[in-house]
């Protein structure tokens, strides 16, 4: 049985030019992921690309073609199993939007707040359970790093020590500290391209050791401007010069998992509250915290 995919994204490329072993590592209904060495790609029944994400077009969803641990061959643009083949070759390629961009104005203190205060209400109807805003690690990230940040601190947001303490805090398959984590570092190095400034650098092995290897990686990937499509408009929409909003993205992104969405754009808006505080001397950060703690 041959599949075709539709789109796949330039990571994913990357891997399947490499023509080597791999192994799928997690299979959920309709996507799944596949390990080569230390790098993933995914494989989805879906819309939603990544640079790191093969989009297939039809066929039975993953969780009939494919078993966690099953080994497969990556040759010449496919993925080579005993039961199927993925056929990636005729894809259209897609390729990182935050790459490409070079201009980034960051929203209003009110903007800003209005964001949070959508995002609180996510959180207020989530499942029981642990979420991030009461987490001890989420709350000593705030204190040692993003408020002396703002207050023009550069050097604390560059040590990864301090993010340390949030990666694979949580539960779910990719935990809350990670989606925030995620979001976060792939703001802050966008920005950082666009105004040519230093970036943060995320020690691999250091997140790995902390956290499931897939989840590792989509931290690693976002840090160099790999994140999917929906995170990546609204990264761009919350930076637009062009003031045209973006609640509609932020609800998007939201939307996703159980509060996987909300973390991850919680790490959006913190880090573009911490970079207008410290460019402009505001207090839109602790506006930002008010909100998120407001009963």
């Amino acid at each position: 049985m041959i599949l075709k995919a539709s789109d796949i994204g330039e990571l994913a490329v990357q891997l399947l030019s490499r023509e080597g072993p791999g192994e799928v590592t997690r299979v959920f209904p309709r996507s799944l992921y596949l390990r080569s060495g230390d790098d993933f790609l995914l494989l989805l029944w879906g819309p939603l690309k990544s640079p790191m994400t093969v989009n297939m077009q039809h066929g039975k969803a993953a969780g009939g073609a494919f078993d966690v641990g099953q080994r497969v061959k990556l040759r010449r643009g496919k993925i080579e199993s005993d039961t199927c083949t993925i056929d990636g070759s005729g894809g259209k390629v897609h390729r990182s939007s935050l790459l490409a961009a070079r201009m980034a104005t960051l929203p209003t203190s009110s903007e800003l707040v209005k964001g949070v205060t959508i995002l609180k209400s996510l959180y207020d109807v989530a499942p029981q359970g642990p979420v991030l805003p009461g987490d001890a690690s989420f709350a000593a990230f705030v204190e040692k790093t993003l408020l002396p940040f703002a207050g023009g601190r550069d050097d604390v947001v560059f040590r990864f020590q301090n993010y340390l303490g949030l990666v694979g805090r949580g539960g779910g398959f990719t935990p809350a500290g990670d989606d925030f984590v995620a979001g976060f570092v792939g703001t802050f190095n966008f920005l950082s391209r666009c105004n040519n400034s230093r970036a943060i650098v995320v020690p691999k092995e250091s997140v790995l050791s902390r956290t499931v290897p897939e989840s590792g990686a989509i931290i690693v990937y976002s840090s160099r401007g790999y994140v999917d499509e929906g995170l990546e408009r609204l990264i761009l929409a919350s930076t637009s010069a062009y003031g045209t909003g973006f609640s509609d993205e932020l609800l998007s992104v939201a939307s996703r998992g159980h509060t996987s969405g909300v973390d991850m754009s919680l790490g959006v808006l913190l880090c573009e509250a911490a970079a207008a505080d410290r460019t402009d001397h505001g207090n839109a950060l602790r506006l930002c915290l008010r909100a998120l703690r407001e009963r």
